[in-house]
């Protein structure tokens, strides 16, 4: 061993170290915060389990038609890179992430009492992207209340 690896092997075993110890942080599961909401023109029924939006996810909406929109359930939950984590945001509305080559992929199904839930559609955003504050959402219309519709909104999570 020469004089510079002598003097420079203690220093590399110390950024080889803390290379290690910092790896299981980068590592971890990214975080989504999944979203039921509700879109419509009425206003908020005396329903203390409903409340309104977040304005800055709103502002993101703005160019929709409906003056209001109510979230259901919110649930943050970590996205695995393997097997889906199941999300059941309604008693009609489940959906199911997990992390695909750097991308959230994001599957809602149609949930009927008595029935296996039916998927209703597949889409995917970049991790980063969430990261950056983008939004992904995917609305239909419902089938209680003519011009309501209902939305799945999912942001990073905390």
């Amino acid at each position: 061993m020469n004089i510079f690896q002598r003097r420079c092997a203690p220093w590399l075993a110390v950024l080889a170290a803390s290379a290690l110890v910092a790896l299981p942080a980068s590592a971890g599961e990214f975080k989504v915060r999944a979203q039921l909401a509700w879109g419509t023109d009425d206003m908020k029924p005396n329903d203390p389990a409903l409340r309104e939006l977040d304005p800055k996810i709103r502002e993101k909406f703005r160019h929709l038609r409906w003056k209001n929109y109510f979230v259901v359930k919110s649930e943050t939950v970590g996205v695995p890179q393997k097997d889906p984590k199941k999300v059941q945001l309604s008693e009609k509305c489940l959906i199911d992430v997990r992390e695909k080559d750097a991308m959230v992929e994001i599957r809602i199904y149609s949930a009927k009492a008595g029935a296996a839930p039916s998927l209703v559609k597949t889409d995917s955003i970049a991790v980063q992207k969430l990261k950056d504050g983008h939004v992904f959402a995917f609305a239909g219309d419902t089938k209680e209340k003519w011009d309501d519709a209902w939305l799945v909104i999912v942001t990073a999570g905390e």
